[in-house]
């Protein structure tokens, strides 16, 4: 009841009440409602901000890598710090707290180590997309870019022909076996002549005894006056008897030369069975190799690793490339001459024949004798035997082999055959001799290289330690575990020339890798180049010379990055490898321009042969000079210069084991910033359970979200809310 002015009484009805009512719980609701859609803002604020807040305590350490991991703080304390801020009473007095949030509940998980493959790569991606690597690595391959021609053309004929050089010096050795095997059977012979007849004649005259005789002939010549002092003597008394001592000495000559072809007959049959069946077999087997000469030929064009010459070539790359003045069509050309290198199948027939040939002459030769020595063995029991013929016929079938096989003239066939065969070869002279100067400074490269890798072992303590993190990293991501394959430089002048091109192969199928996906090898090769240190290779030199520190040369921290792309965990392997691959490259590169330069000589391996020594020549000029001013010049065609880090990124390239690499900048990390990045966290999950105090019908605002399918929860007249965010560096 009110009462008005002038005394008179009023009444609010009932229906003004009811309708004030719902007024006032449609407005109370409404605040209500603004005030949850606040407090479910600021909650998810405070949440992203409480996680951010522990994201920030990072370790420092790490950073210097450009990398990102937790650190030692407790993550819990700084999370509950940051909330528990976040909701203090305001300072101002008499401040009104629209909302009085409090938290419940609140969990924080860590994941994902910075150790892991996948997560330490997108980190090195995330830092290095900063560092515009790109353009400069796309600059290093245009620099080869104008090469690739000439390289694919001298790594295909350098591959074919070392093939075929390996092949041809077997066969021509096998042919040169033969033809001695030939020769030291006729030789067997050389003696049997001078107790045949000496000289040889047509015609045998008698003679009075008188020396002992020492031929087959001088005792058919004097057996007439044998038999007629025999007869003469014979009857008489011991004593009495004229001639005993003449002809006691012709019988003993008689023995003496019946002995002496026996001698000679025996060996040289054991030689001709054994010596000319050997060389047949060896003939058989070069003409094998004389046919795997021509599949070689013939399968020698279609090279797979070719391709990825001309995809470089071919390549539409940002910027320019230096021009080149050379070509890969002087390679091509002397490859094209392969076939001449290939014997004429009538060669080995023709040698065949000659075996057989010599073998079946023996036999006469041999059947003669033996009947001479039959008839030689009776002449002293038996009278009237007939021994001149015997002579005769044995002494021409006799010199008919020695001029056949054994004496210099133009009917010697084998003379004949060495003549073939030589012809077949006018440049293995001057081919050998160039082989022979190539190894000779081949031995050069192989003592400094023997040097590096027997160097200071000073080191060995820090990459024991390296090791261990390497192999800790490798099971942690349970990656497989490759040995480094231990580097060399061969001796022979062929497989040297041989490996320093299979290494373009790999570095060309590196770019061409490259230039089909720029992902995470491009980005990690440049990480490793930017944040880890490499060796001064003209310190290297300097030690080399007798005047460097080996102290500083092989300390691990001056090799970080030799390490990384070789994997020795000892002070002299990375830098050995290093050393003996940068001569590869430039041998590789020389050996092109070799090829080039010889082209005019003809026989294909000569040119080959020539090419290596020039390389090596130049190779050997070029390590000088890379150490001397710090860069050289990519080749005599293209006047670019490349560092020694130049070097070892394009080996970067060329071994391309993703995993293992990552390992080693793992490891190397580990070691120098005593952080383990197995046990750095980089992603954090939190989850945060707070609420607020409903004002008005708490029960209402409860019903009208169930109505709508909220999650949001009332309870004891407060709204809780569940709130979840992640953070990853």
């Amino acid at each position: 009841m009110f009462r008005k002015k002038d005394g008179e009484s009023g009444a609010v009805t009932v229906f003004l009440i009811l309708i004030l009512a719902g007024i006032f719980m449609f407005v109370a609701i409404f605040i209500d409602y603004a005030r949850i859609a606040a407090f479910k803002v600021q909650a998810e604020r405070m949440t992203h901000a409480a996680m951010r807040s522990v994201m920030s305590a990072y370790d420092p350490s790490l950073r210097e890598y450009g990398l990102f991991g937790y650190g030692d703080s407790s993550a819990e304390a700084i999370m509950a710090k940051v909330l528990n801020d976040s909701v203090k009473p305001s300072a101002v007095k008499d401040g009104f707290p629209i909302l009085d949030i409090q938290w419940d509940t609140t969990s924080l998980s860590m994941e994902r180590e910075l150790g892991r493959y996948d997560i330490f790569n997108r980190q090195i991606q995330e830092d290095m997309k900063y560092r515009a690597p790109v353009d400069f690595t796309l600059e290093v391959v245009n620099r080869f870019k104008p090469m690739s021609e000439e390289m694919k053309e001298a790594a295909h004929t350098v591959d074919l022909l070392k093939k075929l050089q390996k092949l041809y010096d077997k066969r021509e050795e096998l042919l040169d076996e033969a033809i001695a095997n030939q020769t030291e059977s006729a030789e067997k012979l050389k003696g049997l002549p001078a107790l045949i007849m000496n000289p040889p004649s047509s015609a045998i005259y008698d003679e009075m005894l008188r020396e002992t005789p020492e031929t087959a002939a001088e005792v058919a010549a004097r057996y007439a006056d044998y038999l007629n002092k025999k007869q003469m003597d014979e009857g008489l008394p011991f004593n009495q008897q004229s001639y005993m001592l003449e002809l006691a000495r012709y019988r003993t000559g008689v023995g003496n030369v019946v002995t002496g072809i026996s001698m000679i007959i025996q060996p040289a049959l054991q030689a001709h069975q054994t010596k000319l069946e050997e060389a047949q077999a060896k003939i058989e087997e070069a003409r094998k190799i004389n046919e795997e000469m021509k599949r070689v030929i013939a399968e020698g064009e279609n090279r797979s690793q070719n391709a990825s010459y001309d995809k470089v070539g071919n390549s539409t790359l940002p910027g320019t490339s230096p021009p080149s003045t050379g070509s890969g069509s002087e390679a091509k050309s002397t490859r094209s001459l392969a076939s001449e290198l290939v014997r004429a199948d009538t060669l080995f027939d023709q040698l065949n024949v000659r075996i057989r040939s010599q073998n079946s002459d023996f036999t006469n030769v041999r059947n003669d004798s033996m009947e001479l020595n039959t008839q030689l063995r009776t002449i002293t029991v038996v009278s009237g035997v007939s021994i001149k013929p015997a002579v005769r016929q044995a002494s021409q079938v006799t010199e008919r082999y020695m001029d056949t096989y054994v004496r210099s003239g133009p009917s010697n066939v084998i003379l004949q055959s060495k003549q073939q065969l030589e012809s077949g070869r006018g440049s293995d002279t001057q081919r050998k001799a160039n082989d022979k100067e190539s190894k000779g400074k081949l031995k050069d490269v192989k003592r400094i290289f023997s040097q590096i890798e027997k160097g200071s072992s000073g080191s060995m303590e820090a990459f024991k330690q390296l090791e261990e993190y390497y192999n800790g990293s490798i099971a942690f991501n349970q990656a497989s575990r490759e040995e480094a394959k231990k580097a060399e430089i061969a001796g022979d002048p062929y497989d040297s020339g041989g490996d320093a091109m299979n290494g373009m192969d790999s570095l060309f199928s590196g770019m061409s890798g490259l230039l089909d996906s720029l992902g995470d090898e491009l980005f990690q090769n440049e990480y490793a180049l930017a944040y880890f240190n490499s060796m001064d290779f003209g310190q290297l030199f300097n030690w080399t010379e007798g005047s460097g520190d080996p102290g500083e040369v092989f300390k691990l921290e001056n090799q970080e990055l030799e390490y990384i792309v070789y994997g020795f965990h000892n002070p002299s392997g990375n830098i050995a490898a290093a050393y003996a691959e940068i001569f590869g490259m430039r041998l590789a590169i020389r050996t092109a321009e070799g090829l080039i330069e010889n082209s005019k000589l003809g026989n294909p391996l000569l040119v080959l042969s020539a090419a290596i020594l020039y390389g090596i020549t130049n190779a050997i000029a070029d390590m000088v000079k890379l150490a001397k001013d710090g860069s050289v010049e990519l080749s005599k065609y293209i006047k670019v210069k490349l560092t020694y880090r130049d070097h070892l990124r394009l080996f970067l390239l060329m071994h391309s084991n993703n995993e293992r690499k990552m390992s080693r900048m793992l490891a190397l990390i580990r070691l120098n910033t005593g952080v383990n990045p197995d046990e750095k966290q980089t992603y954090a999950s939190g989850d945060m359970r707070s609420s607020i105090k409903l004002w008005f019908l708490p029960g209402v605002t409860r019903s009208i979200g169930a109505l709508m399918g909220s999650a949001d929860q009332v309870e004891d007249g407060r709204f809780f809310i569940d709130r979840k965010a992640d953070y990853s560096y």
